[in-house]
């Protein structure tokens, strides 16, 4: 990305909005305790899209060397809580009124419990325009919400749906919740 700076300038600012969002925070703290798990991430770029040109895609199927765990091996994928689609296109065509929904960025609505926060962590620049990974350079991240690529993203996200769904004893909240699927 050095021989391309607004590519770079687009990456740090993405970033820099998952950092005022929440969605990430910096790891002040340098402590040898507990399971560390750093994923690697690289831009994904679609010119032709309208509204975001450039993604942040982060690996947890990445590993280090072949003797050692993906974070995505090391975790449980949970059971698939998808419905029939056919089901759902079939009692989607029963009623005169049907309402769509998309969860802006969905996965980042999910948060992730203070104790598994450290298994995804990444690194990125302090100063994205020196443009050099040097130690000095280097800033410690970690996710406070589920990060796409996870495998068990599509899981938690379908779960806590569900789970908000449960909350609310309605007629309604019943149907959506035998035609809910989760796109991923």
């Amino acid at each position: 990305m050095k021989k391309k700076p607004e590519l770079l300038e687009k990456y740090n600012s993405v970033i820099q909005d998952q950092l005022d969002k929440g969605i990430v925070k910096k790891v002040e703290e340098h402590s040898t305790e507990g399971l560390k798990h750093y994923i690697p991430h690289r831009a994904f770029i679609k010119p032709n899209k309208t509204t975001t040109k450039l993604r942040i895609v982060y690996d947890a199927s990445a590993k280090s060397n072949n003797e050692v765990n993906s974070l995505n091996e090391c975790l449980y994928r949970g059971p698939v809580l998808l419905k029939n689609l056919c089901g759902i296109f079939m009692r989607f065509r029963l009623n005169q009124v049907a309402i769509v929904a998309e969860i802006e960025k969905a996965y980042l609505q999910v948060r992730l419990q203070k104790s598994d926060r450290d298994v995804t962590r990444f690194l990125w620049l302090k100063n994205y325009k020196d443009g050099y990974a040097s130690d000095a350079n280097l800033q410690e991240y970690r996710f406070c919400r589920v990060p796409f690529g996870i495998i068990s993203s599509p899981f938690l996200l379908a779960a806590t749906v569900e789970s908000h769904l449960d909350t609310y004893q309605s007629p309604i909240a019943r149907k959506i919740k035998d035609n809910i699927y989760v796109d991923n």
